[in-house]
């Protein structure tokens, strides 16, 4: 007996490990029974599209199937109402919840292409404006340019006007020189003269009288 229940378990537990993914399909409901065989009781109503994992399977056309719920219900139901692929209904429900989200993110990428251009347009917008910016900076720099070669030649100028200038500085220092030479040989001169013409008055007032007496006498 103890060997029976083991080969038993042994057998439970190989059928355990090759157990598939199987899923009932469009039929509204399929029957779970208790045995492989119409005669077992019906347990419950199994809703199509249910996915279900294949235990054991019989040569009858019956396949052991484990529920997966929360109570480990098990029971036996026809093979021919499982299927590898999901029912019609589940797949139109995937399809339905692929379209959702297929539109969802054709709606974020409109948005974020709507987002790009705009940013592209602020861009070329900020672009023309650096450019404009450019050109006028080219034109201010030219006219700097321009200007500092003006400073340089107005300095140049400056410069010869100042050496100029200094060429007559001395020049007039050294007419003034030359008329205080002038004045202070003028005034010299004058001075003689006016030494001689008083020497001359006294001369000329020291012989008078003795002219004039001798006129007398020739008399």
């Amino acid at each position: 007996m103890t060997a029976r229940i083991a080969a038993v378990v042994c057998l439970l537990c190989a059928s355990f490990a090759h157990a598939e993914t199987r899923y009932i399909t469009d039929k509204l409901s399929v029957e779970l029974r208790r045995g492989p065989g119409n005669e077992y009781k019906i347990t419950r109503n199994i809703e199509a599209g249910l996915s279900v994992e294949v235990v054991e399977q019989t040569p009858e056309g019956y396949s052991r199937v484990h529920l997966g719920d929360a109570q480990g219900t098990e029971g036996w139901v026809l093979s021919q109402f499982l299927t590898t692929e999901r029912s019609a209904r589940d797949r139109l429900a995937a399809a339905e919840r692929s379209g959702t989200e297929a539109r969802a993110r054709v709606a974020d990428l409109e948005r974020q292409v709507a987002e790009l251009t705009a940013q592209l347009g602020d861009t070329k917008s900020e672009l023309d404006h650096t450019r404009d910016n450019h050109e006028h900076v080219s034109k201010e720099l030219a006219s700097i340019k321009t200007a500092a070669a003006n400073v340089v030649e107005i300095q140049q100028q400056n410069e010869s006007l100042r050496q100029k200038t200094v060429d007559r500085d001395r020049q007039v220092e050294e007419l003034t020189a030359a008329n205080g030479a002038l004045s202070s040989r003028s005034r010299q001169s004058w001075f003689i003269v006016g030494a001689a013409v008083l020497l001359g008055g006294i001369v000329i007032g020291l012989i008078a009288p003795s002219l004039r007496r001798k006129r007398r006498s020739d008399w």
